[in-house]
């Protein structure tokens, strides 16, 4: 309505199609505002606003990006864009101009001021949406930059374990933070790894991150255990003024042992995959860094057999789905592949094979060891006193004999006695206390002799007790079975004459057949 010369005069308006028009731009003003702050990726972010603006809003759209800091160039259309009639706005923000918005009017009419209106204000949400993505570019290259100065440009390798890292940054918003691996050589000969986790993301989780790396390598420098070099850790992000949660793994290889010796400050478990098909969840225990003034973890240790991987990761591996069960199978999975078609990288590879082209949200670092797959003429096994790990025994050992060329007859006797003698030393030995179970086991001519020892304080039987049977299994499988027990201390030996064609020798067997129920108790009794 409008007033001339003291009178009015009404002007035509389309009142049901100026509504719908309003009802529009309100709805696709709000779609192109959720669409600004749902990517992290800016060209697609540009696209969606893009195929929300055309056709509801104008004919044809246009976005370029020049080349700025932090943002490449991009260019993005969608509709039919005429000449003269288009009409073009500035991305300007913070007195930056990023670049230019192009508009062409809607079929049938020409723009108007609230085109006008439409587009500036599309305008001013891009640039601030590019303004928010570049500080957020910026953020995560400092970021990446220094995560990645801090973490090992080279990895120690041996003749007997090769090694692979890998990290992936995370892509959701300034999701960058404080995983770290590190492996290096101590003076001894033996290999140190660590791989942790801040807590919290960006600059601040990063820069804690290279601190308690470094803290975690002064503490190993005299590597008493390391539980020990954890609390030493820990010890130090308690004198932190601001307050900082870790999680944590430190660990040792002994090359000539080829064994892994570790301690969890609250980190998920390591994943040991053998030839055998099998990958174990290793133990884990204690809580994160930061949080008492205390640990209270303990030490693991494990032999890795000849051809086995040991995996080391951060929650951001098997995290990525809302099913931890389900992420944990799959990183499983991705291991044991990388046993039979191995890849030059394994600890990529392993990564990339949980995203394939999904992005992952979270940062995320994965270490791996993998030792060479050779024929030992000695079979050693030592392991932290767990049940499960004698189920990994007895695999380790058939696969061992079976390479010796024993019978499956011989195989099996040998594989049921010395886990019946392992499982005894698990049950009986420490009280479900930790302690370590250590096997030996060699093919000499005709004879295999094992050994399984143990450090701890067996329980005196008591007459009606039936923990005897497993002497007996052993007896009847065995042509010797020989127990020394001191006060912490038992050894079990056990003999078995081969019955394979190549190495039978019924002489041999014939002379050892006296001393088959050979016992020998120095102290205490032996259940």
């Amino acid at each position: 309505m409008a007033t001339q010369g003291g009178q009015t005069n009404v002007e035509t308006v389309d009142t049901a199609t100026d509504e719908h028009r309003f009802a529009l731009t309100l709805t696709c003003f709000a779609r192109i505002g959720e669409a600004l702050f749902a990517f992290s990726d800016v060209p697609e972010m540009l696209a969606s606003v893009v195929r929300l603006s055309v056709p509801d809003l104008f004919a044809g759209m246009r976005i370029e990006i020049d080349s700025t800091d932090g943002l490449a160039p991009i260019a993005v259309r969608a509709g039919v864009l005429g000449g003269s009639e288009n009409l073009l706005v500035a991305l300007q923000s913070g007195g930056e101009t990023f670049g230019r918005l192009v508009v062409a009017r809607r079929w049938g009419r020409q723009l108007d001021d609230l085109d006008r209106l439409i587009a500036a204000d599309i305008g001013t949400r891009i640039a601030l949406a590019l303004n928010s993505a570049r500080a957020l570019a910026r953020e995560r290259n400092v970021a990446n930059t220094l995560q990645r100065a801090l973490l090992p440009d080279t990895l120690p390798q041996g003749e007997r374990v090769r090694t692979s890292a890998a990290y992936l940054p995370g892509t959701k918003e300034a999701i960058v933070g404080g995983d770290w691996y590190d492996i290096f050589d101590l003076p001894d000969g033996r290999m140190a790894f660590s791989i942790g986790d801040v807590v919290g993301h960006g600059l601040r989780a990063a820069v804690v991150m290279g601190e308690v790396r470094q803290a975690v390598r002064a503490a190993a420098v005299d590597p008493t255990t390391p539980s020990v070099v954890l609390e030493r850790a820990n010890a130090f992000v308690n004198l932190r003024s601001d307050m900082a949660i870790v999680t944590a793994i430190f660990g040792i290889f002994d090359r000539d042992a080829s064994s892994v010796t570790y301690a969890v400050a609250g980190h998920p478990p390591p994943i040991l995959a053998t030839r055998s098909g099998a990958a174990y969840t290793l133990p884990a225990s204690g809580i994160p860094l930061g949080v008492a003034a205390s640990l209270a973890t303990v030490d693991w240790t494990f032999t890795l057999p000849p051809g086995s991987l040991f995996a080391l990761y951060t929650d951001g591996l098997t995290e990525h789905s809302r099913d931890l069960a389900l992420g944990e199978e799959q990183l499983k999975d991705a291991i044991r592949a990388q046993l039979f078609t191995p890849s030059g990288n394994p600890a990529r590879h392993i990564v990339d094979s949980i995203f394939g082209t999904r992005q992952n949200v979270d940062d995320v670092a994965a270490l791996v060891l993998a030792v060479a797959d050779t024929a030992p003429e000695y079979f050693t096994f030592d392991f932290s006193a767990v049940p499960f790990a004698v189920s990994m025994l007895r695999r380790e050992l058939a696969r061992y004999l079976q390479a010796r060329g024993l019978t499956e007859d011989d195989t099996f006797a040998a594989m049921l006695a010395v886990g019946e003698a392992a499982a005894n030393a698990v049950e009986h030995a420490y009280a479900g206390e930790r302690g370590l179970v250590r096997v030996r086991a060699e093919c000499t001519g005709a004879t295999l002799i094992a050994e399984v020892h143990d450090w701890g304080h067996w329980k005196r039987a008591k007459p009606a007790d039936e923990r005897g049977r497993g002497i007996k299994l052993m007896r009847s499988l065995m042509d010797r079975v020989e127990i020394r027990t001191l006060q912490a201390e038992t050894t079990v030996r056990l003999t078995l004459l081969l019955r394979s064609a190549s190495h039978a020798n019924p002489g041999n067997r014939d002379a050892l057949a006296p001393a088959r129920d050979s016992v020998v108790f120095d102290a205490g009794s032996i259940g």
